[in-house]
């Protein structure tokens, strides 16, 4: 297989796993007007991309790159999922991991089974693992010959892709004002993939007090679009 091909396909915002479904809080800072304008959207996705995701998802994602470099055991994978989920303390975003990972590897195992994927498919089924989603693409790109560099910027640009596509629904912000910040926040997400391998090892998990707390009162916002 082509990886490159294939990290446009799993990578893709309609890849069909439900990410469109989840805004991560985001919908309660634009409730709240904290974002409210095409300024005010790239400053949260700037600080969200430095101060959560590098920490948190994209963490996840090198320590479970790490376990497939060196063909780690399964109770190595099972260790490092029940971090993840102790350091994932709003509900809806454990909920929010855990369907878009099993939806991932449902849908890939259809595409091209592999083993270490199926095996951790097969350990959330049977709820021996929470799963999740960082930890499922980690593997498959692992598997698909995919270099860590470009499956971490994919990943990077993946969430990025989300929080200003919410934007541009929610703000609302123009088709135009997202695509430049897209754009904009190119070399912030080429620091943070060549930053990431070296990121503190005690920062692991680091949380952003501010983004949980909006999470959390998302479970409770009188109008809600978004399932997170």
């Amino acid at each position: 297989m082509n990886p490159l091909l294939t990290l446009l396909q799993i990578n893709d915002s309609v890849f069909p796993i439900g990410g469109f479904t989840h805004s991560y809080g985001l919908e309660t800072y634009i409730t709240k007007g904290i974002v409210r304008d095409s300024k005010s959207a790239q400053e949260y996705a700037v600080n969200m991309l430095e101060h959560n995701f590098f920490y948190n998802d994209a963490a996840f994602f090198h320590k479970t790159w790490q376990l497939c470099e060196t063909r780690a055991t399964k109770k190595k994978i099972a260790a490092l999922d029940e971090l993840i989920t102790a350091f994932k303390a709003p509900s809806e975003i454990r909920d929010a991991s855990k369907k878009l990972g099993l939806r991932f590897l449902k849908l890939t195992e259809k595409l091209y089974p592999v083993k270490r994927c199926s095996a951790y498919l097969d350990a959330i089924q049977k709820n021996e693992v929470h799963g999740h989603y960082a930890m499922a693409f980690a593997m498959y790109a692992h598997a698909q010959k995919i270099s860590y560099r470009d499956a971490l910027s994919a990943f990077y640009y993946n969430s990025l892709n989300g929080m200003v596509t919410n934007c541009a629904k929610l703000v609302p912000i123009s088709q135009t004002d997202a695509q430049q910040i897209l754009f904009k926040l190119q070399p912030l997400i080429d620091r943070l993939v060549e930053k990431q391998p070296h990121a503190d090892e005690e920062l692991l998990g680091n949380c952003c007090v501010a983004q949980d707390i909006r999470c959390m009162q998302h479970e409770k916002l009188y109008t809600r679009i978004y399932i997170s």
